[in-house]
């Protein structure tokens, strides 16, 4: 039974047009990859929504998954290297002009839509909803050599009852794919978070996010004690990481938390009217 996962994460700035992302992409995964399990990609790694304004031009960039280029040649450079890629995706909708915020594992032979994001980014003067239909529920879980991992997308992070489901659905791992924009203390609110939804639930998160003038960078791995255990910084850089199942395990043996949690419990509450 394996006991370690590698991960590969990918933090880099992606402009508009996804030619020019995959590009980038692939480039940096074949001159640094070298023996990770699974690479990451992070949000908007695709098609960047916010430089455009336009969710109609977004609409026309967008694919759909059964017949997506872009999927193609990543499904290509995951059977190259045998590995598999969470790829972000601006999945295409019979809604226009609207898309989906979709993670896609793409594996040799295999792709596979695990997850659209659920919790748009309408806040800090930002309308994700502009662009994107939100998912309507949790995503799958996938076990890859012994490690179940789940899936969120950057604001996801604010939401500790999705990552909450994921661990008492038995998820190990919750990859996170992140454009998490700049602002005031957004990189340490970003670190804080990702933190506390490791820590809360005794998994690892593994996040991958962009750099450069427009996000924080700063991605990396939290251990299930909620220790951030690789930091990227802020440049542009491919890194891979170790994750180990026994670490898992020994910190649900001293911190019971997923077993104890009140969401197992069949809750009655009563509502009182005092005047």
């Amino acid at each position: 039974m394996a006991k370690e996962l590698i991960v590969g994460i990918v933090q880099a700035y992606f402009n508009k047009y996804p030619e020019e992302n995959l590009d980038k992409a692939s480039s940096i995964i074949v001159q640094k990859f070298r023996e990770a399990d699974i690479i990451v990609l992070p949000e908007y790694s695709m098609i960047n929504p916010f430089i455009f304004r336009d969710s109609a031009e977004v609409y026309r960039l967008s694919e759909d998954v059964s017949s997506s280029r872009y999927l193609t040649y990543l499904e290509k450079l995951a059977s190259k290297l045998n590995t598999s890629i969470v790829a972000h995706f601006i999945e295409k909708t019979n809604t226009p002009p609207l898309t989906k915020n979709t993670s896609i594992l793409v594996s040799p032979n295999k792709v596979i839509p695990v997850y659209s994001k659920m919790h748009l980014f309408d806040a800090y003067n930002y309308k994700e909803s502009t662009f994107f239909l939100p998912g309507i529920s949790p995503g799958n879980i996938v076990t890859v050599k012994n490690f179940k991992l789940g899936f969120a997308v950057c604001y996801d992070l604010r939401f500790p009852e999705l990552f909450r489901f994921y661990a008492i659905k038995g998820a190990d791992v919750v990859v996170v794919q992140a454009g998490w924009v700049k602002g005031p203390l957004k990189e340490e609110t970003l670190d804080i978070l990702a933190s506390a939804r490791a820590h809360e639930n005794t998994i690892y998160i593994v996040l991958a996010n962009q750099t450069g003038d427009m996000f924080t960078g700063r991605s990396g791995v939290f251990s299930p004690w909620g220790y951030k255990e690789l930091d990227m910084g802020f440049d542009e850089k491919y890194a891979e990481y170790t994750l180990d199942i026994e670490e898992v395990e020994k910190t649900r043996s001293t911190i019971p938390v997923v077993r104890q949690a009140a969401e197992r419990w069949e809750i009655k509450t009563r509502y009182y009217q005092l005047r």
